[in-house]
């Protein structure tokens, strides 16, 4: 059975929709795989740590695994130490009678996991408020898509709200810390998700999950980031700075601190192994003046035209290509002019 319409997105999630996770009988739930982008975030892994918990509440004779490619980033892991699930490094994805996919919009970003769940006959859910592409949609059962959230860790409180699932502390804990991270400490957040976060903090800590979010620059961070300033190349058009830098770490880091900076975009990149990739970052005032969606508009494009991966939030994207770095600064700097109607000129 394919439930795989999309509302639009400014839509939330049907209660009806909602309930029906996980689209799979009880009795036939057996072995789950959930799964995450690969390097997770944070938001990644309190999502797959709550829908574990969720799983067996519903049948506590499910065994489930969790797994992301590439394992998890430096504050995940540190995040993972309060909400402890260790990850599977090589699930057996035939053997699953459920995949949960959790703020994942593509399947490359599953590496050859994501090849390998095209094939099999599990139900297949994806948990998302990222913009999905094709490759998801083909082979989706259940897509629970909401794009104005600001974290997957949003949809899954919805998910036990609609259930009439009690959560435990821990997972409330995890979700509230999810929410934190991607909301950027809710400074993107729009009233229904300080809701949700006044809803959590009834039985978790706000002061527990913003002490395991802050962590100190490390000094090859501070390092990356003047290494950054040191290469920064500045363009203007008639309203708007965008600032873009090369570092081959931190990039994600460094965008944020070019925001701070005063750019109004900024596009941090550099090499890892045989990809180029980059991480870009815009204002909230940049999007609503211009409505440029830098993981629709930006991301995704700079992927189709340099046959590479993209996508992300309005305000936050990240890209990789095996194309060079040259390469993907004309494609940004062109794609960039092109959606503002503006040319940029480089400042001297």
């Amino acid at each position: 059975m394919k439930l795989c319409a999309l509302k639009p997105h400014h839509e939330m999630i049907t209660l009806t929709k909602l309930k029906k996770f996980p689209l799979i009988e009880n009795e036939r739930l057996k072995y789950a795989l959930v799964l995450c982008h690969r390097n997770a975030d944070v938001d990644a892994y309190c999502s797959a740590y709550a829908i574990t918990s969720l799983l067996k509440k519903i049948n506590p004779k499910v065994d489930v695994s969790i797994a992301s490619p590439k394992g998890l980033s430096f504050l995940t892991r540190r995040v993972q130490d309060k909400f402890r699930i260790d990850l599977t490094e090589s699930p057996n994805i035939n053997r699953a009678d459920l995949i949960v996919v959790v703020d994942t919009g593509d399947l490359s970003l599953l590496e050859r996991m994501g090849d390998e769940i095209k094939f099999t006959k599990a139900t297949k859910i994806f948990i998302d408020h990222h913009p999905l592409t094709e490759s998801i949609k083909s082979v989706a059962d259940l897509l629970l898509i909401d794009e104005k959230a600001s974290s997957c860790s949003e949809i899954i409180y919805a998910i036990f709200k609609a259930k009439k699932v009690r959560m435990t502390q821990d997972v409330a804990q995890a979700l509230l810390t999810g929410i934190l991270a991607d909301s950027q400490h809710l400074a993107i957040a729009d009233c229904r998700t300080i809701k949700i976060v006044s809803d959590l903090c009834k039985i978790a800590s706000l002061i527990i999950s913003k002490e395991l979010l802050e962590i100190p620059r490390s000094v090859p961070e501070i390092i990356a980031h003047m290494k950054a300033v040191k290469r920064l190349r500045i363009y203007r058009t008639k309203e708007y700075i965008i600032a873009i830098t090369t570092i081959n770490s931190f990039q994600a880091s460094v965008a944020n601190t070019l925001l701070d900076l005063g750019a109004d975009v900024a596009f941090a990149l550099g090499v890892r192994g045989n990809e180029v990739r980059g991480s870009l970052r815009a204002t909230q005032s940049f999007y609503l003046k211009t409505n440029v969606h830098l993981g629709i508009d930006i991301a995704q494009k700079l992927a189709t035209t340099l046959k590479g991966n993209g996508g992300g939030h309005s305000t936050a994207a990240s890209f990789s290509s095996q194309s060079t770095i040259d390469e993907a600064i004309s494609c940004f700097i062109s794609t960039l002019s092109e959606k503002l109607g503006d040319k940029m000129k480089e400042i001297q």
